[in-house]
């Protein structure tokens, strides 16, 4: 028999999400329509001849109407002026690249618009992206859209941004809540000024092969000297295997793993106010020590790759799709590169979320990729139209994540049960847990404000990593920690803080 459903609004909005572009309320009106469900009845006549009950099936149509509320596209296409002007970031893998471009061109095509996408690089032509993002604002000739990976702090700073708040809201009404780190990384003032596209992943990877191999339980470990002394005795280097691939070097991976060993020994670079500089600490000293014997003492000599203290970001990238390492940081992209090339380490690959300190262990959440729309933008509702156009149809999360395996996952959480993509994929499931965290705390910015802007001055500065020069040239680590606390509370002083109290 036929059973009636009942229709939840929220059900509804997540089926219309997987198939067509939700505009926002002022641009995409909703159409209610009714549908007529015909339904069949089966009665059973029963004619009794000399005490035989003979049964016969007679069918029988019944009509009837009920009603199902619907949503319905209707199509209400922003004008361009000009040329619709999107950059996009050039990540280490080009198929997500690719796909990315031709699903703008698609788009801006099928409305009339015409379209200038290039790649971030090539705009800026070796100069800061910030710096020039912010001076093309100044001047009045700000891009429409941005896809990046982007911080807003600067940009915030520089009155460069559009608050996107009414597009976060219309995604997060079709796909749930953005993660907790997302929300700490792009809301100021209560507004929203990039929406979140995907998570990027970075932690841990490792071989499995080399784990079985070993007999050890690398999903176990939960701080970094166990792992180190772990992962020491299954290093080969007449093999050419090495156990750690990882550098400090001025990158951003070496920033990500320096701030991590920072916070798991409990050493941070900000009070709870954001006013006063906590760098000089004898937990900063004993984190900087711990982290730089790591590349100094003979002890983990045969763990390092040749040269690791001068790579760069896709330098680990190279060294683990060449099969040289067994176990390395940040490498999403790597990871999703060997899944497009066939590259048989794919398979042998696991996900470790990444470990911590004495101090703190477990503290994870991933950063994202975003969108973001300037100050000035002379089509800001066509920019606006094309971020749902990637966030709301299921069809085009989904291939999102199909075209950066491993490297990009759902940024709303209620994308990780209604992927058809996701459930392929085991890898990508292991870090569900590290991209729904709920605490969303940032290494690095904990416990102060996560959008300080003379952090973000500091960062740019590069103080830490002249830090690690200077202990690694042999200065004495409570020496150079002590400089860079200095230097801290200068530019603290500069941004009308403190820095320090008296």
């Amino acid at each position: 028999m036929f059973e009636k459903k009942l229709l939840t609004r929220r059900t509804l909005i997540k089926g219309a999400a997987g198939s067509m572009v939700l505009l926002a309320a002022a641009c995409q009106p909703q159409v209610v329509e009714v549908e007529r469900i015909i339904e069949r009845e089966v009665p059973v006549e029963k004619v009794v001849e000399k005490e035989v009950i003979v049964e016969k099936e007679v069918e029988v149509e019944v009509e009837r109407v009920v009603e199902v509320e619907k949503i319905v596209e209707v199509e209400r296409a922003a004008e361009v002026r000009g040329t619709f002007w999107v950059l996009q970031k050039q990540d280490f893998f080009p198929a997500f690249n690719d796909w990315f471009r031709a699903e703008t061109r698609t788009y801006a095509r099928e409305r009339g618009w015409p379209l200038d996408i290039s790649y971030i690089a090539g705009y800026t032509g070796g100069t800061p992206e910030i710096e020039k993002l912010i001076a093309s604002v100044a001047a009045g000739t700000p891009v429409d859209l941005l896809m990046h990976s982007l911080g807003i702090v600067q940009l915030r700073q520089a009155y460069a941004l559009e608050a996107v708040t009414d597009v976060v809201e219309t995604v997060e009404a079709g796909w749930g809540s953005t993660s907790a780190r997302q929300q700490n990384d792009y809301v100021d003032d209560g507004e929203w000024w990039a929406a979140p596209y995907f998570q990027r992943s970075d932690g841990g990877w490792y071989l499995r092969s080399e784990e079985e191999r070993y007999g050890v339980d690398i999903q176990s470990i939960r701080q970094f000297e166990e792992l180190w002394e772990t992962l020491l005795p299954m290093s080969r280097p007449e093999d050419e295997m090495y156990g750690w691939g990882v550098t400090i070097n001025r990158c951003g991976d070496g920033d990500w793993f320096r701030r991590r060993v920072m916070h798991g020994w409990g050493a941070y670079r900000q009070d709870e106010t954001g006013q006063f500089v906590t760098f000089d600490s004898p937990e900063m000293v004993e984190a900087m020590t711990v982290m730089t014997q790591l590349y100094i003492d003979p002890k983990w000599e045969r763990m390092l790759p040749p040269g690791v203290l001068a790579w760069t970001d896709p330098t680990n990238n190279e060294v683990w799709l060449a099969g040289k390492l067994t176990y390395s940081f940040n490498g999403g992209t790597m990871y999703a590169k060997s899944i497009l090339d066939n590259n048989p380490v794919a398979e042998d690959t696991r996900f470790h979320p990444p470990p911590g300190g004495p101090v703190n262990e477990e503290f994870n959440s991933f950063s994202a990729n975003n969108f973001m729309i300037l100050r000035g933008a002379r089509n800001v509702e066509a920019a606006k139209e094309t971020i749902l156009h990637f966030l709301l149809p299921l069809e085009n999360q989904d291939s999102m994540l199909e075209n950066s395996p491993g490297f990009s996952m759902p940024a709303y959480e209620d994308l990780w049960d209604a992927s058809k993509y996701l459930p392929t994929h085991p890898t990508v499931q292991e870090m569900e847990p590290v991209a729904t965290d709920k605490s969303g705390v940032i290494p690095g910015q904990y416990p102060g404000p996560p959008l300080n802007p003379a952090i973000a001055a500091a960062d740019a500065a590069g103080l830490e990593n002249d830090m690690v020069a200077d202990i690694l040239r042999g200065t004495p680590v409570a020496e150079a920690v002590k400089t860079c606390h200095d230097r801290y509370v200068a530019i603290f002083k500069e941004f009308g803080r403190p820095g320090e109290r008296e």
